[in-house]
């Protein structure tokens, strides 16, 4: 890969959607330097913070003096550099597009709606419960779809892990940590299972849990990783 001697720097929040992000890098066993932000005190509205990402979100990962933002272009880049089809299957350009849209999906449907469930105060000035109540509605079909495929396949993709796989097992846990009811729903539960158990998952938590220690970060009610 051309990126090995590249300086890469990632801003991330432990706990948050910074894990998939960590989770490629880990997988690519590149060396990278992680900064934690404590977005639970507002410190991605920190001017240190907005002078590296204006936007103000994690992750956000700086390629030399380049700045990625957003989690599914730091991932289509790390897929475009990366020619072993370590992170998504395919081959050819139709196949790698069908795998991205649904790492595009996790993005842009499911995790605002894990988000909402997790955490419905910050989606609202009001209360939070309708907030939480229409999320759960919207996502219980969606998570059964999810749960009807993984109930046939150890993975996603059928028999290869992909960063999918990561970015679904974060979702579960937001939707688990907000207290949806996954019980009926025992595919979901054994493949983040599955996903956690893996050496790159292994090697993010502990980074994770370092990155906590390391900033005195504490997770919204008493979470853990």
């Amino acid at each position: 890969m051309g990126i090995a001697t590249d300086r890469l720097v990632l801003y991330h929040t432990p706990g948050s959607c910074s894990r998939v992000t960590i989770a490629a890098l880990e997988e690519l066993e590149l060396s990278f330097e992680d900064r934690p932000i404590d977005i639970f005190k507002g410190g991605q509205f920190s001017p240190d913070y907005r002078a590296v990402n204006p936007k103000a979100k994690v992750p956000a990962l700086l390629v030399g003096d380049a700045l990625l933002t957003e989690t599914p272009a730091i991932l289509l880049w790390l897929i475009s550099v990366d020619s072993s089809e370590a992170l998504l299957p395919g081959a050819d350009p139709l196949t790698r597009a069908q795998a991205f849209a649904d790492l595009i999906w996790c993005s842009n449907t499911l995790h605002p709606l894990a988000r909402a469930i997790r955490m419905p105060q910050r989606m609202t000035t009001g209360d939070p419960a309708p907030v939480k109540e229409g999320a759960i509605a919207t996502m219980g079909p969606l998570l059964d779809a999810v749960h009807g495929r993984l109930s046939t396949q150890p993975w996603w993709f059928g028999a290869r892990w992909s960063i999918v796989d990561v970015y679904l097992s974060w979702i579960v846990g937001m939707c688990d940590g907000g207290g949806m009811d996954l019980s009926g729903l025992p595919a979901l539960i054994t493949h983040s299972a599955r996903v956690r158990a893996r050496p790159n998952l292994q090697r993010t938590l502990a980074r994770e849990a370092s990155a906590l220690d390391k900033a005195g970060i504490v997770l919204p009610g008493g979470g853990t990783l």
